[in-house]
């Protein structure tokens, strides 16, 4: 690390320190920025986004390998595992950016990290929320046909006999999937 980032960093460390004891001291003291439209959030996450993935999540249920919804103070969204062979799940987030009072819409997972809209919470409706999830949904289901694996066709005898190699030193073929 060069001695300027060094510098820079031992900087924002000291800062962080001092926070820190300011709030081990006074805990009352602290005031949380936006915490108003936190609850505005809140609420919003509650009447509207949950109720919509529940309603979504219901109908996923039993169909892919796991469907669950979570809520926090922060972010609410439904985390999707298609099938027990892979080892990831991915997420689509509804995420309160207080410090630029607009609801975030990313998705994220393996190969899978994007941020799909930026929303202001006076235009989260219901109908939106559900958009917002069905293009997730296309995009996580539009990915496992990319994946899926190629059908065995019956082998069927070429006209002019077998299929030769394209290349007789290496003894295969190529093929296309």
């Amino acid at each position: 690390m060069n001695e300027a980032n060094r510098e820079r960093l031992e900087m924002l460390l000291k800062g962080h320190e001092q926070m820190l004891e300011e709030k081990r001291l006074r805990p009352e003291g602290v005031i949380r920025q936006n915490d108003e439209f936190r609850e505005q959030f809140n609420r919003a996450a509650r009447s509207v986004i949950v109720p919509v993935l529940e309603e979504i999540k219901d109908v996923m249920v039993g169909k892919v390998e796991s469907a669950s919804i979570f809520h926090r103070s922060t972010a609410a969204g439904l985390k999707v595992k298609l099938d027990r062979w892979e080892d990831f799940d991915r997420s689509l987030f509804f995420y309160c950016d207080d410090a630029t009072r607009v609801v975030k819409v990313t998705y994220e997972g393996i190969g899978f990290g994007f941020l799909a809209n930026k929303i202001p919470l006076a235009q989260l409706t219901k109908e939106l929320v559900e958009e917002e999830t069905m293009r997730f949904l296309r995009r996580l289901f539009g990915q496992e046909q990319l994946r899926r694996p190629a059908a065995s066709a019956p082998a069927t005898p070429a006209p002019n006999g077998p299929r030769r190699p394209v290349s007789p030193s290496l003894g295969y073929e190529l093929v296309r999937v």
